[in-house]
This record gives C-alpha cells, structure tokens and sequence, in this order.
C-alpha cells in the first residue's frame, strides 16, 4: 500500500468527511486504497480510496467547488495562484480509531510505499468518515398524477434518479426518493411566500446556487437552474441523474452512468 502525507487542516477535514477532493498541483496515476498520512506526525491517521484525477481547475470553478475541496474562500485566490487546483478525488475514507505508527523516509515526500502495511478492520472507527454505499433499491407508492417506476431509496450519500420527458420539459426533478438526505427545514411550500431555507446545489457541469425545495412537487424550486444543467449536460430521458449529499446542507447533482 502507498501513504498519501497530507499537511492539516486538509487531512482532518478528510478524516471528518467534510471534504472528498484532496488538491494537488498536478494528476497521479495511482489508484486504489491508500494510507492517509498526517505530515509530520509520523501516523497513519486513516484509509481512503484514491478513485480518480480531475482536470486542474480554474478560478470560478475553484470558487464553485469550494464544498468539495473545503479551501476557505478567503483562500482560494491563493490556492489558484500557487497551483493547487487538481481535484484528486477520495471515497470510502475510514478513520483509525488510534492512528498508527510508520518508518518516514528522510526528506520531504508526497508517497511512503508501505509495502507491509495492512489495514486491520478492528483499528478503524465503528462508522466510516465518508459512506459511499450503494443504497439497495427499494418501494414505494406511486403518487397520483405521476408516472412511477422503482428507484433507489437514500441510504447512502446518494440517490439514482431516472429522467422522464415531463421532467425534461418542466425543468425539474423530483426529489421523493431523496427526502432523507435533506434537512427537513429546506423544504418550503408551493409558492416563493413560503420559501424554505436555502441549500447549496452544485451542478455539475452547471453553478452553485443556493435554493430550497417546492414542498407540494418536492422538486429544486430553482428551474431556471435544472434547465441549464440539462442542456449543458445533454440530458435525456432515460437517463439516470445522481443528487448526491457532500455537506451538512451541500449536495451535488450529476449524471449518473447505469448500474
């Protein structure tokens, strides 16, 4: 297994699951498990899947991304300026519930090949930092006026949800399955005097926007918004969108590729 060191406040707030990309100046090829290091410390504080590289970021997606990568935004314009801007993107993290000592090589590195380390389950906390389980599909009662088929509940920090040619002509999406991913104080009335509070959305490719949820449709009350995202993500019907949570009251919405 390889260790990734990694300076704090950045490490802690993987091991805390408030942040999922680790930015580096510039794309790895390596993948897979990997031992989360806290520079300087000679520990390994934790696990975490190294699952892909994203292209290097500019300045408004920087600013856009800022739930992902948790850089403060007074310190994104010297983020960007010093070339931290590649998303190195990490899942299943699982923290050890003492961390656990290594040999460091002398010298500053990025990796520590740790050719006989292994991860005891029984060092790691009872609950994983970040969850990235596939929730199982589920049932439910179909609601009158609206063509139902089966989809995933949310038992994880995610939900599957499958595209119709109403959503794609009415700019929404319907957000019945993901109901327990969100905080039940975003979700307002029918109408805009009876707003919820706001949550952050990311479309991706798309904006942040702040908005809150039609409570009578349970869609994103930020058409406009959907509608974007649709046309620069060339939706379908058919296709599967994933509304995924990445904060307390963050949550990123993508096309999802089928199961």
């Amino acid at each position: 297994m390889k260790g990734l060191v990694i300076r704090s406040p950045w490490i802690d707030h993987i091991l805390a699951g408030k942040k999922t990309w680790e930015m580096r100046t510039r794309a790895t090829s390596i993948r897979g498990r990997i031992a989360l290091i806290k520079a300087g410390s000679g520990l390994i504080y934790g696990t975490a899947e190294l699952v892909e590289c994203k292209p290097a970021l500019d300045l408004e997606q920087l600013r856009a991304t800022q739930a992902f990568h948790a850089i403060p935004v007074s310190g994104i314009d010297d983020a960007f300026a010093n070339r931290w801007t590649t998303p190195w993107v990490l899942h299943d993290v699982r923290r050890f519930a003492r961390p656990v000592p290594y040999k460091h090589p002398s010298g500053a590195v990025t990796w520590v090949d740790l050719p006989t380390f292994q991860a005891d389950p029984g060092w790691a906390d009872s609950t994983p930092s970040v969850s990235v389980k596939e929730p199982p599909p589920a049932r439910q009662p179909p609601s009158t006026g609206e063509h139902w088929r089966p989809q995933h509940r949310a038992e994880g920090p995610w939900v599957d949800i499958r595209l119709t040619e109403g959503n794609l002509r009415n700019n929404h999406f319907y957000l019945r399955t993901a109901e327990s991913l969100l905080p039940s104080d975003c979700i307002g009335g029918s109408n805009k005097s009876d707003l919820g509070r706001a949550i952050r959305v990311t479309f991706e490719p798309g904006p942040s926007i702040e908005c809150d949820v039609a409570g009578d449709k349970m869609i994103l009350r930020a058409r406009a918004q959907v509608r974007d995202f649709f046309e620069r993500s060339g939706s379908r019907a058919g296709d599967m969108l994933r509304f995924m949570r990445v904060g307390e009251r963050e949550f990123l919405v993508v096309r999802s590729e089928p199961a």
